[in-house]
């Protein structure tokens, strides 16, 4: 599913960072920890495809991502990773069905509207569907985010400090959300983040320091 091996990224002549090598298998639920600084955010650009390596190579599915070319990369992304921001990036204009429906084309994938609402079904969202982002809670966007993140059936889901900005209760509802959705989609799950709270939620753990 993830392979990393001898990866590195230098931002500035003396600024190397170099990633432990790195095997997850399908469906295995990975808890990414490091606190501000440790690289936390750089692995996951290079995980997504969002930021070439100075060195080392990165394969998802069988695939070396910084072979592909942008067009490729951009539909291997959008077809195979699912991506669960801090915030929604939610266009406002646009309600909640076409905001799924262009994470659909701009994978290249066939539009779904019954795809779209069996997600946001599975996430007790299917009422809220036509509303706009506005109109909608923080708790009620995060559901959508997951929905977006899970809605292509990717084999890889990643979560960017989902937990940080929430008290211990909605922390908990977040992380058993994550992992429902990975294991109905059958996707391997990342949950990046420096919360030490979410630590006991997984079995798993790349710790960088």
């Amino acid at each position: 599913m993830i392979s990393i091996q001898s990866v590195s990224h230098q931002y500035a002549p003396g600024q190397v960072l170099k990633f432990a090598d790195w095997q997850v298998d399908n469906g295995e639920q990975w808890l990414l920890l490091g606190q501000s600084g440790s690289g936390k955010t750089t692995l996951l650009h290079i995980l997504t495809g969002l930021l070439n390596p100075t060195g080392g190579n990165i394969k998802i599915n069988g695939t070396s991502l910084y072979q592909l070319s942008s067009k490729k990369l951009d539909e291997f992304r959008g077809q195979h990773i699912g991506i669960i921001f801090q915030k929604p990036h939610l266009i406002k204009s646009l309600n909640i069905t076409e905001n799924l429906l262009l994470a659909q084309s701009f994978a290249g994938l066939p539009t779904s509207k019954k795809r779209i609402e069996e997600v946001l079904d599975s996430l007790a969202m299917l009422a809220k569907k036509n509303a706009y982002p506005q109109e909608l809670s923080q708790g009620q966007l995060q559901r959508v985010t997951i929905a977006r993140a899970v809605l292509n059936k990717p084999a890889l889901l990643i979560a960017d400090e989902p937990t940080s900005s929430l008290d211990d209760g909605n922390a908990a509802a977040v992380l058993a959300l994550l992992k429902e959705q990975s294991e109905l989609n059958r996707a391997t799950l990342v949950v990046a983040t420096h919360d030490k709270r979410v630590k006991d939620a997984f079995t798993l753990t790349y710790h960088l320091t």
